[in-house]
């Protein structure tokens, strides 16, 4: 049996997984990603298999990768990327700068107070 078949089965069951991770309730999720619950019920019980539309909007929000979603690739889910690109994707250049400025900003601060945990020891 070729291992590329989808299984809906296990393509519910990923995304029930996310739901509940991001503790999320059916209802809820069914809406940010634009569908009704009753289909979000189906997809979890792998009696449909969404198409890509609905797959994207899954990925979107879970911060996973279509691959992961799919054929449960867990090498190829990157949340940290996914975040990332959907955020630079969602604001302005200015915008990112200075968040990421700001990012640096609280690093380099957490390393200090880091370092002054360390000499109060």
């Amino acid at each position: 049996m070729d291992s590329t078949l989808i299984n809906a089965n296990e393509i519910g069951a990923r995304i029930r997984n996310l739901r509940i991770k991001k503790n999320k309730t059916q209802s809820y999720f069914a809406d940010i990603v634009y569908i009704t619950p009753s289909y979000l019920s189906l997809i979890e019980d792998g009696r449909r298999i969404p198409n890509i539309e609905v797959l994207v909007q899954i990925a979107k929000v879970t911060d996973v990768t279509l691959d992961y979603l799919i054929f449960g690739d867990e090498q190829k889910q990157s949340g940290n990327n996914n975040t990332f690109s959907r955020l630079c994707s969602a604001y302005t250049d200015d915008e990112i700068k200075r968040a990421l400025r700001l990012a640096e900003y609280y690093l380099k601060l957490s390393r200090l107070k880091c370092a002054d945990d360390e000499i109060k020891l």
